[in-house]
């Protein structure tokens, strides 16, 4: 092989190495979930309910708040055959109030079924109820898968 074409050759395996994958795609979500107490261990809720949107299906929550402004949760949503897990960091505000709201920043770890693989990043809303432990999230952001 000459070294032309050993040089074609390697530019042609470098090009596909990075050329996104012809199954790679993306997806714009925007789902809400009202969700409701199911238990609680310490400082995590757990709460579950329907979400609709880009994504129907179940979701189930494990909110974390300790009385400090800032939040966390993980999350997986389950559809028919598929799933997507995930996690977020927010912060309440308006802490003291009986149904604070909250905001911060979501990322997409993982999936199975068709969203196996599935990563992705956006911004996390809700509504956290002290009385009933209930929330009200909404998600909007993208998904790769």
């Amino acid at each position: 092989m000459t070294i032309p074409t050993r040089l074609c050759c390697l530019f042609g395996l470098w090009s596909l190495a990075l050329a996104p994958s012809a199954a790679a795609r993306s997806l714009h979500v925007r789902d809400e979930g009202r969700l409701h107490f199911v238990r609680s261990s310490g400082s995590q809720i757990i709460d579950e309910g329907p979400a609709k949107g880009t994504l129907p299906g179940s979701v189930r929550v494990h909110f974390t708040y300790n009385g400090d402004p800032t939040v966390t949760a993980t999350f997986t949503i389950l559809g028919q055959g598929w799933s997507i897990s995930g996690r977020g960091t927010g912060r309440l505000s308006s802490p003291n109030t009986p149904t604070p709201s909250f905001r911060g920043k979501l990322t997409i770890t993982g999936g199975t079924g068709r969203y196996r693989g599935a990563s992705g990043s956006g911004e996390l809303f809700g509504v956290f109820y002290r009385r009933s432990y209930a929330l009200t999230v909404q998600t909007i952001g993208t998904l790769h898968y």
